[in-house]
């Protein structure tokens, strides 16, 4: 089997060297026949070849990187995404697109159609990766035996479209973009809509994932009654050093290995950003019991307003959702001394209570700008503690812009709507079960380039995604 699978990936292969499948404990490595060099992964399940990958080669992409300049061989991927299609897929698969999905890198897919409706099944055919010179760099098989389900479908695409803008797909948010420009309000699509069911009910990201969706609630002023360094647990027998980028770090001189390089129990950093942890071991005590959600709560207040200054002025608090996982319950019961290692010196670390927040202004959402804090169970130590933060030209063009839109929704509706197509297609019905496929209209933008990505809520200016798509199919 890996002497017929090693020549038909032949052509694949960098000027086209022979090349051997060595099965190891856990891989499959491709290698070079005449050097033993190896080469990359190849990706074999049931004994079934489903792709492989390619190993990155440092200098041999910095010497392709170097042609960057010259336009990208989409000739050589084509023609070689045809002669992997003939020479694996057994079904008959159609050419749907071939995009730059990066600097150098460009991806080409293949995907199944529906018999019935001649439109494409996602997921499905092949996915190709390749490089500026159109070398085949990782390889994926999709998947085959799929379920078509076939719904009525009781609207219309112009009445999903309708019902799209029902559900408030365009909304009001605060932004700041990567180039450094001052704060925008912008109209931007509601990033948690995916599309229209054919019924006609709303289909979002949150029902898919299977997640609950949730609330924000306003944060009240908090007092810290213990300094970061406390809630943090540095103790008198750490001893305090500055760590790499110039963060604040505590180490135990008496666990160190000589000639090994210390590790920080505890470290943080407030240099553009927030972010601290601590690894402190937890000593069971029997009699612990888990902290509510209220006092958990309390704690990462202290720390986010330590952080950050009057954070009831700055942010909002997702609604939490307690963590009642089993193995937390059994923490303490399976933790019994602080010394209690596994193989690789390493304890299990202290479950956990998440809390996300979001910056905020006169009550809108500031795209990208969070802050997440992770408390200790049973301890009450910030375990994690992280906070994007804004510069101070950014504070300062914030308090500069206005928040009352100057082009009213109704009009910034129109001007994304008059863009918007809604397109019957092919959907995974469910998230656990990816095989089983319905139907849902979801948006598209055929009269421009890219989606429609924002909109200046006083400019009207209007931003598009770049797809990097440079053919697809018509």
């Amino acid at each position: 089997m890996f002497e017929k699978l090693a020549e038909k990936l032949k052509p694949f292969i960098l000027d086209e060297q022979e090349v051997i499948i060595n099965e190891e404990e856990y891989s499959y490595e491709l290698t070079i026949a005449n050097t033993g060099e190896l080469y990359g992964i190849v990706h074999i399940i049931d004994g079934e070849f489903v792709g492989f990958e390619k190993e990155l080669d440092y200098e041999e992409e910095e010497d392709v990187l170097k042609s960057y300049i010259a336009e990208p061989n989409t000739e050589e991927m084509l023609q070689k995404a045809q002669l992997f299609v003939q020479t694996f897929l057994e079904q008959k698969v159609h050419f749907t697109m071939l995009n730059e999905w990066s600097s150098n890198n460009f991806m080409v897919t293949y995907e199944e159609k529906d018999p019935k409706l001649d439109i494409f099944i996602p997921h499905t055919g092949c996915t190709l990766y390749f490089n500026r010179e159109g070398l085949l760099t990782t390889a994926n098989i999709n998947q085959r035996d799929v379920k078509l389900e076939y719904p009525n479908i009781s609207i219309s695409e112009d009445e999903a479209k309708l019902k799209l803008r029902e559900a408030n797909y365009v909304e009001l948010t605060i932004y700041f973009s990567d180039e450094g420009e001052g704060a925008q309000l912008i109209y931007r699509p509601n990033h948690d809509i995916m599309g229209i069911g054919v019924n006609g009910e709303i289909q979002t990201v949150t029902e898919f994932m299977e997640a609950e969706k949730l609330e924000v609630q306003t944060v009240s002023p908090v007092t810290p009654k213990e300094t970061l360094n406390e809630m943090l647990g540095v103790n008198s027998s750490l001893v305090q050093k500055v760590g790499e980028d110039g963060s604040t770090i505590w180490v135990d001189d008496n666990l160190g290995v000589e000639g090994e390089e210390e590790e920080a129990l505890i470290s943080y950093s407030d240099e553009t950003g927030f972010f601290s942890f601590s690894n402190l071991p937890y000593v069971k005590d029997e009699h612990a019991l888990k902290l509510s959600l209220e006092a958990l709560k309390e704690r990462a207040l202290r720390v986010l307003s330590l952080a950050e200054g009057p954070i009831h002025e700055k942010y909002v608090l997702e609604e939490p959702v307690e963590n009642l996982d089993e193995e937390s319950e059994s923490y303490l019961e399976d933790l019994e001394t602080e010394e209690e290692f596994d193989d690789d010196g390493y304890i299990e670390p202290e479950p956990t209570q998440m809390f996300s927040f979001y910056r905020t202004y006169n009550g809108f959402k500031i795209e990208g700008f969070e802050a997440h804090v992770h408390v200790g169970l049973y301890s009450g130590l910030i375990r994690e503690c992280s906070a994007t933060r804004l510069t101070e030209q950014q504070e300062l063009s914030l308090e500069k812009l206005k928040t009352v839109p100057t082009i009213p929704l109704h009009e910034a509706e129109n001007r994304f709507f008059n863009e918007i197509e809604m397109e019957l297609v092919r959907t995974v019905k469910e998230f656990h079960n990816p095989k089983v496929y319905d139907l849902s209209y979801i948006v598209s933008f055929p009269k421009t380039v890219g989606h429609i990505e924002k909109m200046n809520a006083h400019t009207g200016e209007v931003t598009y995604v770049d797809t990097g798509i440079l053919k697809e199919v018509e």
